[in-house]
């Protein structure tokens, strides 16, 4: 009859899930701060645990000024699209001329929430798994269809711009914590001809 096996217990008498989904609970609060390293390194410490839960994240940031309103999305992440990918190099055996495929290999949408705003800004927080050393791409976008409430405080006929729209990088060994990427208004140049 087949056995299932055990969980190792910690001295507290708890199992291996148990103290991480524990730890999870107390990163909590973190969520209604704007994401730092700072932040994120002060709630890891020196605590084994921690550290082996936050060691292949990523974190990011979106924001943007108050001024430039809401989107008209049930929430404010729902209103962007945040893609993650990572590049992959595959062998591709052929006779003689065997060659290397460099793939972008894409990765499910990093997790994402709203918050936390303040008196300046609006901002959607997001997570996801990335590993050491991989090329990774985050690109974020507006979602379709999605509008935005009128900007009485912006200056002239402008729109909406994701600033920069991609990041590319290596993922160091630790945990990464990306600089925020900005919607910003932009004027409509003038075409003259």
């Amino acid at each position: 009859m087949p056995t299932r096996k055990k969980t190792a217990l910690a001295a507290g008498g708890e199992n291996t899930f148990e103290i991480a989904s524990r730890e999870l609970l107390a990163l909590e609060p973190l969520f209604t701060k704007p994401i730092t390293k700072t932040g994120l390194d002060s709630w890891a410490g020196s605590n084994g645990v921690r550290e082996g839960l936050l060691a292949n994240t990523l974190w990011g940031t979106i924001r943007w000024a108050k001024s430039l309103g809401k989107p008209l999305s049930p929430t404010l992440a729902e209103a962007f699209k945040i893609e993650h990918a990572h590049h992959q190099w595959i062998l591709q055996p052929r006779p003689g001329h065997p060659r290397f495929i460099d793939l972008l290999a894409p990765h499910p949408e990093p997790f994402k929430w709203d918050g936390p705003e303040d008196d300046s800004f609006f901002r959607v927080s997001f997570m996801a798994e990335a590993f050491e050393g991989q090329e990774t791409r985050i690109r974020v976008r507006f979602a379709d269809h999605i509008g935005w409430e009128v900007r009485v405080h912006v200056q002239g006929r402008s729109y909406l711009d994701i600033e920069p729209a991609e990041r590319r990088f290596a993922k160091p060994k630790t945990r990464l914590v990306l600089e925020p990427f900005e919607v910003v208004a932009k004027p409509y140049s003038r075409v003259v001809g």
